[in-house]
């Protein structure tokens, strides 16, 4: 099934022995890996975060006031004099 781990019975030098939170096998400290919830596990155990857990909360719009230039403002029907 997989890959073979290192036998915990053999010596490495600052490599000690530790147990995968989720098989609950016994490996060396170099197989194992950190997942984001924080626990440690063999490769064939380890996923990734969900994209889910994470929601993307959007930046708040600007809204900018109607200003406008004289040039706007004024129109032929102001130029005009009413009677």
């Amino acid at each position: 099934m997989g890959r073979r781990h290192t036998s915990v019975s053999t010596f490495n030098a600052g490599d000690s022995n530790t147990v995968c939170d989720v098989t609950n096998f016994v490996v060396k400290k170099s197989e194992v890996l950190r997942r984001w919830e924080g626990i440690y596990c063999i490769p064939a155990a380890h996923h990734p975060r969900q994209p889910q857990d994470t929601p993307v909360i959007p930046k708040p719009q600007r809204v900018y006031k109607n200003i406008r230039t004289q040039s706007e403002s004024t129109t032929e029907a102001d130029s005009f004099d009413t009677i």
